[in-house]
């Protein structure tokens, strides 16, 4: 279990947020954080948007410490979760990072588990909504983008949710 301290201006991420900010045209919300670390692993499962991913500014991609290899083979047969899912987590555990991006059931449902807070791309939309880096108006139309464009799987019932979540919303 995650014992370390809460690292807010880190955050770790599997490929799933950013296969689905660059599928609508949002990676720019990945400015919505201070540090964005990542694993190689990660990062060759985005293999088409690789080279876009790490020019910006704010990620970075980390080794992992052979402690944390292990850690993450622990994962895969304790979890049943993909290489680039429990390296993510394992980077979370090595860093001491206490916040996991993954649209993965499984590796959210794990990283809790383990102690570690778990979103996915619609909380980074949420986020943006409540650092007025966009209006309702905005985060509605991403969410859209979101149902209607990118592979992320996303039921018309949860994207209704969300909407009236944003309308909800008091700045």
């Amino acid at each position: 279990m995650f014992t370390g301290d809460y690292m807010e201006n880190k955050s770790v991420f599997d490929a799933g947020p950013f296969i689905h900010l660059h599928e609508i045209g949002q990676l720019n919300l990945l400015h919505l954080f201070v540090k964005v670390l990542t694993t190689s692993e990660i990062v060759g499962e985005c293999q088409r948007i690789k080279t876009i991913i790490l020019k910006i500014k704010n990620v970075g991609e980390k080794n992992l410490t052979p402690q944390s290899k292990d850690f993450t083979r622990y994962l895969v047969e304790k979890y049943g979760l993909d290489l680039g899912e429990s390296t993510g987590i394992a980077l979370c555990k090595q860093e001491q990072v206490g916040i996991f991006f993954t649209d993965d059931l499984e590796a959210k449902e794990a990283a809790i588990h383990l102690g570690f807070g778990a979103h996915g791309t619609i909380a980074i939309i949420m986020r943006a909504l409540r650092n007025d880096l966009l209006t309702r108006k905005e985060a509605i139309e991403i969410l859209n983008l979101l149902y209607e464009k990118s592979t992320l799987f996303l039921t018309k019932d949860l994207k209704d949710w969300v909407i009236l979540e944003i309308l909800k919303f008091k700045k």
